[in-house]
């Protein structure tokens, strides 16, 4: 008995090996350079360059690499094959990369599992650019293939018949068998983006972006609809920015996070994204909220341009100075636990981000170092002096009492000037209004400190008066003796 269970489990170890040998050799046969060249050529018209494919008999178990990949701009039918066995001239590169690894597990699909180890992309360089009539260098592979008459006329039908019924939304239940991905993405990739309309250039470099550990079971959706993620990135511009909400940037992110693929409930596909977002390094110019807190009227006529330094460069190093939480579903992102603090201010912020309409609702708390409570006494005095003038009060005044009195509601307890600040608008076109504190004109502030300004007034009219009778007293002094 022993000796049949045995006989067949070998049997069953040597048809599963049987069948590990013949897709290796079918592998083989199909996976190899030049036809894959040739097929990508013929499905994106463009020259393809592969350096090496990596496949042998258990290339089933152990996966596929493709080596050194060079894909060319859009040539024409003429131009491939005028280029044909050339390789892709430098200034001509659409997308490259170092290599595609691609590992399935092979025995899963046998039970109605999709398991895939790995599907990365290392090293690629992506080359975008927009012309100045707007289109961009792959427009190409967007646009729909032509169709023969027959062939449009299918395609007519078929849309006839679908707007007859609505289109269902995708559900976990269309999903036929369970998922288990360990990582798909890109690794250490570099995105250059050249921008015709307005001659400006942008660039992602040391990009890695990934989603792994994918565990997708429409039986069991409770337990098993998720996928972690993991982004690094670093975006800058190349050159002065011409259009936009900021003048310059240079921001590394570093995202980490997870994800609910469908909704429990209504088992829709409905992605509930969580993510903790921090900013390892970065410096930035010109950002539109900064601008536009810099320049409220209401701190503009009480502090003058104490805040204009908003204006300027900013920038942070640490991944503990620069962070968000974000929950993100069907278009609306909430933030909380939001950091920054830069070099002479520190921002905390929270609230809500609608990606369609671009629109703000965000709570911001502005607290500068004490090393800018000077700036702001300077800018404060120089409000407080004007007022002056407006009153007639400017020769009788102590200055420096009405500052400290202007001041006061600006510090918080640990002497630092503290505001509240209502983020609404959008991404572009920001407003922002003061919340905290509630500051009245600088005439308000001097009017409040009224009887200091009346009595120093008064003292320095007695002691006028005092020098004047004494000098008189010391002229009429020879004349008693």
């Amino acid at each position: 008995m022993i000796k049949k269970i045995l006989a067949i489990i070998g049997g069953i170890i040597g048809f599963i090996l049987l069948l590990i040998i013949i897709a290796g050799v079918a592998v083989i046969m199909i996976v190899d350079k030049p036809f894959i060249e040739n097929q990508m050529r013929k499905a994106l018209n463009r020259q393809v360059q592969i350096g090496d494919i990596d496949v042998g008999i258990f290339s089933i178990i152990s996966g596929v690499e493709i080596k050194k990949v060079v894909i060319s701009n859009y040539k024409t039918e003429k131009q491939l094959e005028a280029l044909r066995d050339k390789p892709v001239a430098p200034g001509d590169v659409f997308v490259s990369a170092e290599a595609i690894r691609l590992k399935l597990k092979f025995l899963p699909l046998l039970k109605r599992q999709f398991q895939l180890r790995e599907l990365v992309l290392y090293g690629p360089v992506v080359n975008i650019a927009r012309g100045k009539g707007g289109g961009f260098n792959f427009d190409d592979l967007t646009q729909p293939k032509r169709l023969t008459p027959e062939e449009r006329a299918e395609l007519e039908k078929k849309k006839a018949e679908e707007a007859k019924e609505p289109k269902k939304p995708l559900t976990a239940d269309d999903i036929p068998v369970s998922v288990t991905v360990g990582e798909v993405g890109v690794k250490n990739g570099v995105v250059n983006y050249y921008d015709g309309q307005f001659d400006q250039r942008f660039q992602v470099y040391k990009l890695t972006a990934l989603v792994y550990d994918i565990k997708l079971d429409p039986k069991d959706l409770a337990n098993n609809n998720s996928v972690k993620i993991k982004v690094y990135m670093g975006v800058r511009t190349v050159g002065p920015v011409k259009t936009g909400s900021v003048e310059s940037f240079d921001i590394t992110f570093d995202v980490n996070g997870g994800a609910k693929i469908f909704d429990v409930n209504t088992r829709r596909l409905e992605p509930e994204i969580a993510l903790h977002a921090g900013s390892p390094e970065g410096q930035i110019t010109g950002l539109q909220i900064f601008n536009t807190i810099a320049g409220n009227q209401v701190i503009g006529k009480y502090l003058g341009d104490a805040l204009s330094f908003l204006k300027g460069k900013q920038s942070w190093k640490g991944s503990k100075l620069a962070y968000v939480d974000v929950w993100y579903k069907a278009g609306l992102a909430k933030l909380s636990n939001g950091n920054l603090k830069l070099q002479e201010c520190r921002l905390l912020f929270d609230g809500a981000y609608n990606t369609y309409s671009k629109g703000l609702d965000v709570n911001l708390e502005l607290e500068l170092l004490k090393s800018r409570n000077e700036a702001v006494r300077v800018g404060l005095r120089r409000q407080i002096q004007s007022g002056l003038k407006r009153l007639g009060v400017d020769k009788y005044a102590n200055e420096e009492k009405i500052v400290d009195a202007a001041l006061k509601p600006l510090l918080n307890k640990n002497g630092m000037i503290y505001m509240k600040f209502k983020i609404a608008g959008t991404t572009s076109k920001p407003t922002a209004t003061l919340t905290f504190p509630q500051l009245g004109s600088i005439d308000d502030i001097i009017k409040q400190v009224a009887g200091d300004v009346l009595i120093e007034a008064g003292k320095q009219a007695g002691k006028k008066l005092i020098e004047e009778g004494g000098k008189k007293l010391l002229k009429k002094l020879p004349k008693l003796f």
